[in-house]
């Protein structure tokens, strides 16, 4: 048969029938390398290392006393809080600590750098978050640590659990102090600063004592007191002069009267003009035009009164004792009036200025007393907040403010959480049974033989018989080899099954 006979574009065909002869053949094959591959896989597994997870749950404790007696300071949200104490348990120098007392991870440590024992601990903690619900927000979380160590991973992980809760008390703790001396501070200079405007707005009132808007009503009651008396003694000085003209002009041995001289005309109209000024006084000011217009008269009568010369009508007569008796009298009484007259104008004048100067005042004093009210209410609200933080720091020194719980510590687990060992055993197995066969058939697929008739008859062009078969022919020594193979091949069977007994009765790995 010829090369060039055979048809190229021939496919080759493996039935089942072929399939099963082909592992028949190489079943001497196929037994000792699945057996190699089985025990090889059950070793491997069976020595891989335990892995053990230990986990605590920590139940984030709420504020015993209800936060409308006793408002807590700490207002930072619990999961950046959370956020924070994890960057700090799990820090380097805290992670170094645990390790070095428990004296975790020796071997790694004698290859391993510093950090790169560190960071593979860490990468073995896990810390999960449960909330409770949207409203609720955070309720509790759980940390978890895995470990070869079946005796430290418990004692592990409730060491990190015992981190949680003492940095969060110390954190909260800081937090209270530090935000109750803050307070403090500016609850000393705004006491300060309320001390100096309480200064400022006595020492204002001090200087003004009497003129303040709020000594206004007296004052008006005073002056218009005053203005009714310096009236009443107007009046009294008017008539005094007019019993004093009438007496000097009268002698004493004619009873009828003597013409008035114009200096005594001038007189009289000088007590008229100051009796009208006194009134117009009462109702406006000295800046008043009717005021002025009268303040002027006054003052031209007086300059005529200067160069007239003093009036001796009545005195060419003489008088008796009771008429001079009276006009020392009288003039006594105008001496005195007109002292009381001067000081009633001065203190009219001062109670006026005191009322004219309200408005300016006002101004001035509703500055300071705004000042000092706004400086009042902030030392009012810092010494409520400085309270209340002082309220908050004791609940937090006393623990009665949120806090974190064990809510179930971590125990000695059982078994291990890796690896899978079932699983393991289970993909080995059928790795050792499909490995063998399919190393079978890839070989007989690349082997280029021809299993058959059929197949050959495929092969060759059309039209070409195929003029017989020749059966397999086999030797005594070919039937001795095969029974060989099979006794070497039940043997290795048995040691193979009886050395991994004894190893897993040995190392007992658990599922």
């Amino acid at each position: 048969m010829q090369d060039e006979e055979l048809n190229p574009g021939g496919a080759n065909s493996f039935t089942p029938k072929q399939a099963f002869a082909a592992f028949r053949r190489h079943v001497h094959t196929m037994v000792p390398m699945g057996l190699l591959l089985l025990a090889a896989g059950i070793v491997i597994v069976s020595m891989m290392p335990n892995v053990y997870r230990a986990s605590t749950t920590i139940l984030v404790d709420p504020q015993k006393i209800p936060e409308r007696y006793v408002a807590s300071t700490i207002t930072t949200d619990l999961n950046a809080r959370l956020n924070t104490l994890t960057q700090q348990v799990l820090s380097a120098s805290r992670l170094q600590e645990i390790i070095d007392r428990n004296d975790l991870y020796p071997k790694m440590r004698q290859k391993a750098s510093r950090e790169e024992v560190i960071d593979y601990m860490r990468s073995k903690t896990k810390i999960d978050i449960k909330a409770a619900s949207e409203d609720q927000g955070l309720s509790s979380f759980s940390i978890t640590y895995e470990s070869e160590n079946r005796d430290l991973v418990a004692k592990v992980t409730n060491q990190l659990a015992e981190s949680f809760i003492a940095w969060n008390l110390n954190a909260r703790e800081l937090q209270a102090q530090g935000t109750k001396q803050f307070l403090s501070g500016e609850l000393d200079e705004a006491k300060k600063s309320l001390e100096e405007q309480e200064s400022a707005l006595q020492a204002y009132r001090l200087q003004h004592a009497g003129a303040t808007p709020d000594a206004l009503t007296g004052n008006l009651q005073a002056l218009s007191r005053l203005q009714a008396e310096s009236q009443a003694n107007e009046d009294a000085i008017g008539r005094l002069d007019q019993e004093r003209i009438l007496l000097t002009q009268t002698k004493s041995s004619d009873p009828r009267g003597m013409p008035l001289t114009e200096r005594d005309r001038l007189v009289q109209e000088r007590r008229r003009l100051e009796g009208d000024l006194s009134r117009l006084r009462q109702q406006f000011t000295d800046s008043y035009p009717d005021v002025i217009t009268v303040k002027e008269q006054i003052k031209e009568i007086n300059a005529r009164l200067a160069t007239m010369p003093e009036s001796l009508a009545g005195i060419s007569e003489p008088m008796d004792t009771n008429t001079k008796v009276r006009l020392a009298l009288i003039e006594k009484e105008l001496e005195r009036r007109h002292q009381h007259k001067a000081g009633l104008q001065q203190q009219i004048q001062s109670f006026q200025g005191k009322v004219d100067s309200v408005p300016v005042l006002e101004t001035r004093l509703a500055e300071l007393t705004r000042n000092y009210e706004v400086s009042r209410q902030n030392y009012q609200s810092l010494l409520d907040k400085t309270l209340s933080a002082g309220m908050s720091e004791e609940l937090e020194k006393k623990q009665q403010a949120e806090r974190f719980t064990v809510l179930d510590a971590a125990k000695t687990p059982e078994k291990p959480v890796k690896p899978a060992r079932a699983i393991l055993f289970s993909v080995v197995i059928v790795a050792a049974l499909l490995f063998p066969l399919g190393t079978v058939l890839v070989k007989e697929l690349l082997s280029g033989a021809i299993r058959g008739e059929a197949e050959l008859k495929e092969m060759l062009t059309p039209g070409i018989p195929v003029l017989g078969t020749i059966p397999p022919i086999q030797s005594k020594l070919d039937f001795r080899r095969e029974w060989w193979l099979r006794v070497r091949t039940s043997l290795l069977l048995l040691l193979t099954c009886t050395a991994l007994a004894i190893f897993l009765l040995k190392v007992r790995p658990v599922l």
